[in-house]
Parts: C-alpha cells; sequence; structure tokens
C-alpha cells in the first residue's frame, strides 16, 4: 500500500510540476506581450502630445499675428490670418469671437482656453496613455501570475522530492512521515493551482 501511494504522488507531482512550468512561461510571454503593447502606445502618446504642441505654435503664432493685424487696423492681413486656422483653432477662434472679446471685458483672454480650444491630438495622446497604464497592469499582473507558477513549481520539486526517497528509509515512521509530508505539499499546491488563471 505504500509503495503505490508513494508512486502516485510521484506521478502527481510530476505532471504538476510540468503544468506548473508550462504556464509559468505562458504567462511570462503574456506579461512580455503587454509590456510591448504598453511601451508602443507609450511612445505613441509621446509622439501625438509632441505633435500636438508643434501645431499648438503653429495656432497660436497665427493668433498672435491676427491680434497684431487687427491692433494696426489692417483687416485685410487680419481675416487672411483668421481664415487660415487650421482644425481645432477655428472652432475655438470662433467661439472666441462670438463672445466679443473686443467688447466683453469678461470674454475669456484668448481662444487657447481649455472649453474652447480642444487639439485632438493631445485627446488622443491621454487615451494613448491610458491604455499604456491598463498595459502594463496587464503586464503585472500577468507576471505575478508566471511567478505564482515558478513558486509552485519549486513547492512541487519538494513533494517530488519527498515521494521519491519515503521508499528509501529503514524506519516505517520516517517512510510515513515523509510521504505524508510530500502529500500535504502537493494537497496545498493543488489548492493554491485551483485559484490561479490558466493560460492555453
Amino acid at each position: 500500500m505504500f509503495e503505490p501511494l508513494a508512486l502516485v504522488l510521484l506521478s502527481l507531482a510530476t505532471v504538476g510540476t510540468a503544468w506548473c512550468s508550462f504556464q509559468a512561461a505562458a504567462w511570462g510571454a503574456v506579461s512580455q506581450r503587454t509590456m510591448n503593447l504598453s511601451a508602443a502606445a507609450g511612445r505613441r502618446a509621446a509622439a501625438m502630445e509632441l505633435q500636438s504642441y508643434q501645431l499648438q505654435l503653429v495656432d497660436i503664432g497665427l493668433f498672435s499675428h491676427y491680434i497684431n493685424a487687427r491692433a494696426n487696423s489692417n483687416e485685410t492681413l487680419a481675416r487672411f490670418y483668421a481664415e487660415r486656422f487650421r482644425g481645432e483653432a477655428k472652432p475655438a477662434f470662433d467661439a472666441w469671437m462670438a463672445t466679443r472679446p473686443f467688447e466683453n471685458p469678461e470674454a475669456p483672454p484668448h481662444p487657447f482656453v481649455t472649453n474652447l480650444y480642444q487639439p485632438r491630438l493631445l485627446r488622443d495622446a491621454r487615451q494613448a496613455e491610458d491604455e499604456s497604464a491598463r498595459f502594463w497592469q496587464e503586464a503585472g499582473e500577468a507576471g505575478r501570475t508566471s511567478r505564482s507558477y515558478v513558486l509552485l513549481t519549486v513547492v512541487l520539486a519538494s513533494a517530488l522530492f519527498c515521494s521519491g526517497t519515503a521508499t528509501r528509509f529503514d524506519g516505517l515512521w520516517i517512510r510515513r512521515t515523509v510521504l505524508a509530508l510530500g502529500l500535504v505539499t502537493f494537497l496545498v499546491v493543488a489548492a493554491r493551482l485551483v485559484l490561479l488563471p490558466v493560460q492555453l
């Protein structure tokens, strides 16, 4: 009865070790892949943010030229600059002009206040940053799962050791103690395995 039980424990611990090793590698790959996705989204966010700031400088430059032309009473030149506002700057400028800023002292000081001027690239950059943070968190979770499987592989190695050496001892109580230790170790690992996610 003793030897068959040791053989069953040895077989189960061997299969468990192989399974944990496979899962550790699979979750490690998931962690690396999502970390790469996080880095790519972060680079995309940085590029869009930089491009957005460059375009904002163009918008601010055109607006400065518009104000200078208007201050010099050159309506033709002022209109020339106003017609060349791009993308988000045009509706912001129109909304600012609707507040009658040259007559109304409570109007916004310029069209680049946040409730008027909303650069699309900057908004897209924020979304890419959120995506990068989400991928980074997923990568961390996958990495923790991988490390949990590695730890269980190490613990199962002790169950393998106990089941493999239990029959070598002369004393019956030593054999039983070593086998019981291996069995308890295996049951603890099995209970932990049920709680871990699986990657196929």
